[in-house]
């Protein structure tokens, strides 16, 4: 458990949870309660602070997510084997020159698997992804003129993937070879949408590694260079402009900047309002949906939870959908701002339609598997199906 983990390297750095606490900024009670196992969950920007002052990676507090989900860990070698590939066979000299190119088909499958991320479906894109890497690292380095252009993009893209799967199951350091090589891909592309959505993935990958100001940095900086004319734009560079500015709100709302986070979002809900509808590119995903349930993620972030609660009772349930693990991650975030409210009957509900609309990631997620020891510990075994559904699911023994 993650009070375990913050026990142990306390410890070995002889802090006293009082000194730690001094040291994180932050209440001393909050350390001694996830240590003693009260809490089970807290803000990621509490676990920032605790990392800082413990001297190590957030990653290092929050046990790797392949612990709760490891079957799709058996492809990381061979993604691993694939991203490190060109390297490799440039060193040796060994480069695969004779396999066929047929872009077409190879754009077909970088779609498809564009939509199985979407779904969270990781087990299957794990598999996926060597041989996806390898032919498109190949069209890349094989063809020329507007081809080159495209196969460039389809490297960026699934490089992008790639990027998301490694970090989902703990590997940081792999991720971000993979944004790196995303960005590398991107920029051999005179196509402004490609060059921002590989940003935007860098960006990501930095918050997901509590790398908040870098991301809100990287995300801000991208938004400004390819902010499009709004009476002008086409629908994809609205989508990915958008993308960078929510992205750049939830780094900053971790980063404890709330003004700059709702700043952020405000802006980027005139451009969900110019699309009128959420769309699904293979570069981003936007639209007025996620700009509402964004502001309900950045409330709990911030630790406004009446507030996210609020937000989140005015989202418009008849509009169009975000893809299923966006929609899982707002239902997350508002079933964390419900526990703290000790709305625990709701806060089921939340957990229970998250493991509905996407059953696998949600085991990729520490926050889920906290939440329902959390509430658990309050409600008791045996004493709500949907709870005892959802520890069965999430494989929670203790």
């Amino acid at each position: 458990m993650i009070g375990e983990q913050i026990a142990v390297l306390r410890r070995a750095r002889g802090m006293t949870q009082d000194q730690l606490a001094e040291t994180a900024g932050v209440s001393v009670d909050v350390i001694r309660r996830l240590e003693q196992g009260v809490r089970h969950s807290a803000r990621m920007n509490t676990l920032s602070k605790i990392a800082n002052a413990l001297a190590c990676e957030m990653s290092v507090i929050i046990v790797p997510r392949t612990t709760f989900a490891p079957e799709p860990d058996r492809g990381i070698p061979a993604i691993r084997e694939a991203i490190t590939r060109s390297t490799v066979d440039r060193l040796g000299g060994l480069a695969d020159t004779d396999a066929d190119i047929d872009l077409p088909r190879l754009s077909a499958a970088v779609d498809s698997a564009w939509q199985i991320w979407q779904r969270g479906d990781y087990s299957i894109l794990g598999r996926l992804l060597p041989d996806l890497i390898a032919e498109a690292r190949h069209a890349s380095e094989e063809t020329s003129g507007q081809d080159n252009e495209l196969a460039q993009s389809l490297l960026a893209t699934v490089f992008e993937l790639a990027a998301g799967v490694t970090v989902m199951l703990g590997n940081e350091d792999l991720a971000w070879l993979s944004a790196e090589r995303a960005v590398t891909a991107s920029e051999q592309c005179s196509d402004q949408v490609t060059r921002a959505s590989a940003v935007y993935w860098a960006a990501w990958i930095l918050r997901r590694q509590g790398r908040y100001r870098e991301s809100l940095a990287a995300a801000t900086r991208a938004a400004e260079t390819h902010e499009p004319l709004l009476t002008r734009a086409t629908p994809e560079e609205l989508t990915v402009w958008g993308g960078l500015l929510v992205n750049a709100a939830g780094a900053a709302a971790r980063n404890d900047q709330p003004t700059k986070a709702d700043e952020l979002l405000t802006v980027a809900r005139s451009a969900a309002v110019r699309l009128q509808r959420d769309r699904v590119d293979r570069w981003s995903v936007f639209g007025p949906r996620l700009v509402a349930q964004s502001f309900v993620v950045n409330a709990t972030e911030l630790g406004d939870f009446e507030g996210a609660v609020e937000r989140s009772a005015h989202l418009d349930e008849t509009g169009s959908r975000v893809p299923p693990t966006w929609e899982a991650r707002y239902l997350l975030a508002l079933a964390q701002a419900q526990t703290e409210l000790g709305r625990d009957a709701a806060a089921v509900t939340s957990l229970s339609q998250a493991r509905a609309v996407t059953p696998e990631w949600i085991r990729y997620h520490r926050l889920a598997r906290d939440l329902t020891l959390e509430l658990r510990g309050r409600i008791g075994p045996g004493r709500h199906p949907d709870l005892d559904a959802l520890t069965a699911h999430l494989q929670i023994t203790a």
